[in-house]
């Protein structure tokens, strides 16, 4: 099979998860976001969480490119979207309080080594990051509103309690993904721009599948709002995600 033959057939099937549907949970409390507009401005979130929800499937383009890294490399090779002056002064702003956060995420989370990879673009994207920022911008992204700081710590907290468990996580590979780097890896609107969620990788399918069966759980009892099956070995936790749903797959 070639490369070009599986690129098609992978485009084939982007396109056809633009179909899958998400339920939205039922008496949601208001929750306010705040992210960086297109300008790379401070603004509050505003947009129908309906947005979100028909936005999610395609989240799971980028994780299909993370699966098939073969694939990744031509998809990024079709180009991007620059980044402006504004939006680069923003990825700037966060780089200069990576220490900060870092030392935040320790402190809270016992000095949890999960709190490097938060920072860390998704290592498979690297060349998506280099076309949107340029080939000598740091390769770290740390939301610059220490308002958000509480998601990704977080969850950081709910990894290590999955690990407690015995599930195995092999990786941290996405937290906050501003526009229009998030736009470029195919990344939803409505989650991972706004640094309220994060994607982890586990071991196995199968370890991902029980760790879903124990995120649903936090989910009832209001620890997370919402969880994303990729239908692979990884999934989307979003702590603080504006629209509580799930989407791949549905707790019981």
């Amino acid at each position: 099979m070639t490369k070009k033959f599986v690129l098609s057939l992978m485009m084939i099937s982007t396109v056809g998860l633009v179909s899958v549907s998400c339920s939205r949970a039922e008496g949601d409390p208001e929750f306010t976001e705040q992210s960086f507009n297109s300008n790379g401005d401070s603004q509050t979130s505003t947009a129908d969480s309906n947005d979100t929800v028909q936005s999610d499937s395609e989240d799971i383009v980028e994780h299909i490119h993370e699966e098939f890294g073969t694939i990744n490399t031509d998809i990024q090779a079709l180009g991007c979207v620059k980044a402006s002056t504004k939006q680069e002064n923003s990825v700037n702003l966060g780089l200069d309080k990576k220490d900060e956060f870092l030392a935040k995420c320790a402190a809270q989370t016992n000095n949890s080594a999960w709190c490097s990879q938060l920072v860390r673009p998704n290592p498979s994207s690297y060349n998506t990051f280099s076309c949107t920022y340029g080939s000598d911008q740091e390769h770290v992204l740390v939301h610059p509103d220490e308002s958000t700081w509480k998601y990704p710590i977080e969850a950081v907290k709910v990894i290590k309690d999955l690990q407690a468990k015995g599930i195995s996580v092999a990786m941290i590979y996405n937290w906050w993904r501003p526009e229009p780097y998030n736009k470029n890896v195919g990344g939803a609107a409505g989650r991972h721009p706004f640094g309220t969620s994060v994607d982890v990788r586990f071991s196995s399918n199968s370890q991902a599948n029980i760790a879903f069966k124990e995120l649903c759980k936090m989910r009832k009892n209001g620890r997370i709002r919402a969880i994303g099956h990729y239908g692979s070995s990884s999934l989307h936790i979003g702590v603080g995600d504006k629209t509580a749903n799930t989407w791949g797959k549905y707790c019981n």
